[in-house]
């Protein structure tokens, strides 16, 4: 098409004939037809066939038409110039009254801004929304994704990292405040002695996740460094996620706090206890579950970790309606190697060989297991210890005293018992004096099938040398058809063994009905 050859400009004409009336004009181009399809209609804006001037006061047209006149078209067929809402936009367009407010004047927001931007571009166009610690500190960062804008800012202070700390060096916790200029908090989840954590909107990946913020303390930093290890310890022998371990997602430092990402899940086991008011769940659940927990306790068994909190609290569900879970809080694990602490696991799951000062392996996990399993079948626990020294009772009030040979060689056995080995028999709270051996496992799991019963018994042994292993809870006759359930479950899912023995395979083993199924070997060779 061929277009005009001359470009038009707009004329101020100031004669008493024609008062401030903007003109425009052009040459028509010499081609028959363009493109435009509108039709002929009576306008106030006069068109010549050549270019002339009104008068000696002319504007650009670049400079007073907006973007939406600029876009219109020439209609050479009809003599007409411009769609039929022109002359109401040349009308308002009044160069003598003042000057157009141009978009770019208007204040940018930040829901306007095509993300990450840069350290300086917030500083220009948003640094009210910032404090003045804020102001050095985004400085050393790349990219941003979110400030908390419009939203009133802490003040900072000498004192508690700045003004971002309570007392006890956990981190203030805002809704809609930003953590690392990334993460957006949306709401606390939980907290504990390590600090909290927080459920955020990831601003680059646009998802939520779990945050974990550390405690702003020497111990806590240093344990979360150890945490982090083990997670990534874990995931890069678990790749396919298919041992119910949380994988982690990511770590870093913020204003001090070690910052730990994962996946959301859903209610903790105790929860779901106490949804069933603190009843019980059905054995064929519990089995499922169980089933993954060890699973869990295999893979870490293999490597030599302890996990040293497995408890209800510290086993979260996938989704609530489902029975798919995850082992959470690796906190407090250790390498077998690098054990340090002898103060571990959470009372009601703390395994003798803890309380009396014994050596322990990665079978006090066993017996936090066991216990668990109990407290799934009758929704309590099954060691309510008040204190340590009632913990203990608790234990032998079930299952008798200790062997001889075990108290010879705790370190804390004179706390707990007299120079004769027996007992110091202490008072409760409640004024409950508890005997050893005066109720029996099987009173406590009364009515269970007798499977299950057995594989709590072999979990609950003084002995940890003694003591079921994960493996073998694996071959139980009461779990091993769950087991081999969920395993080809998995097998489809990823539809490949993992060549890096991620996958622990294990030998082949005669069962007693004469079929094959898969066994157990020394799985830490």
């Amino acid at each position: 098409m061929q277009r005009p050859t001359k470009i038009p400009t707009i004329s101020l004409s100031n004669s008493p004939e024609s008062p401030k009336k903007l003109k425009l004009i052009f040459q028509t181009p010499k081609h028959k037809h363009t493109s435009s399809l509108i039709t002929p209609k009576a306008s106030n804006i006069k068109c010549k066939p050549l270019t002339t001037l009104v008068s000696n006061s002319k504007l650009s047209i670049s400079k007073l038409m907006s973007p939406s006149l600029a876009s219109l078209k020439l209609n050479s067929k009809h003599k007409h110039a411009f769609s039929e809402n022109a002359s109401g936009l040349i009308k308002n367009l009044n160069p003598i009254k003042g000057k157009q407010i141009s978009s770019l004047d208007k204040k940018p927001t930040w829901k306007s801004m095509l993300l990450p931007l840069t350290s300086e571009t917030v500083l220009r166009l948003f640094s009210s929304s910032l404090n003045s610690y804020e102001h050095k500190e985004i400085l050393s960062y790349t990219e941003i994704y979110y400030i908390s804008y419009g939203m009133p800012k802490l003040k900072p202070t000498s004192q508690s990292n700045f003004g971002f700390d309570d007392d006890k060096g956990d981190y203030k916790i805002f809704i809609s405040d930003h953590i690392a200029y990334r993460y957006e908090i949306k709401s606390l989840m939980g907290r504990g002695s390590f600090g909290q954590v927080v459920k955020v909107f990831d601003h680059k990946e646009k998802k939520e996740i779990a945050l974990k913020i550390i405690k702003n303390r020497p111990r806590f930093y240093q344990q979360a460094l150890e945490e982090i290890e083990i997670l990534k310890y874990i995931k890069d022998k678990d790749p396919n996620d298919i041992y119910c371990i949380v994988h982690i997602l990511g770590d870093f430092v913020f204003r001090n706090h070690m910052c730990i990402m994962f996946d959301i899940l859903s209610i903790d086991l105790y929860q779901y206890i106490k949804l069933n008011n603190y009843q019980g769940l059905p054995l064929p659940t519990i089995k499922k579950l169980a089933a993954q927990i060890l699973q869990a306790l295999r893979l870490i068994d293999r490597y030599k970790i302890i996990h040293c909190d497995l408890k209800p609290e510290n086993i979260l569900l996938k989704s609530i309606t489902g029975t798919t879970l995850k082992v959470i809080d690796f906190g407090s694990a250790c390498f077998y190697e690098k054990r340090m602490y002898t103060y571990i696991q959470s009372r009601f799951y703390r395994s003798p060989e803890v309380i009396l000062g014994l050596s322990y392996t990665t079978s006090i996990d066993m017996w936090s297991f066991g216990c668990i399993l109990s407290e799934l079948y009758t929704g309590k626990p099954i060691f309510p210890g008040e204190n340590e020294s009632d913990q203990l009772l608790c234990i032998m009030e079930v299952l008798g005293l200790p062997p001889k040979y075990l108290l010879d060689k705790g370190t804390k056995v004179k706390l707990f018992f007299n120079d004769d080995n027996k007992p110091k028999i202490v008072l409760n709270s409640k004024g409950k004096k508890r005997s050893p051996a005066t109720k029996s496992l099987r009173e406590i799991l009364f009515g269970c099938e007798d499977g299950f019963y057995d594989l709590v018994e072999q979990c609950l042994e003084w002995d940890h040398h003694k003591r079921i292993t994960p493996d073998d809870a694996l071959l139980h006759e009461w779990m091993f058809e769950e087991y081999q359930i969920q395993r080809v479950k998995r097998e489809n899912m990823h539809q490949r063994a993992c060549s890096d023995g991620s996958f622990l395979k294990l030998p082949r083993k005669f069962d007693k009905l004469g079929s094959y199924i898969e066994g157990t070997s020394n799985i830490a060779s």
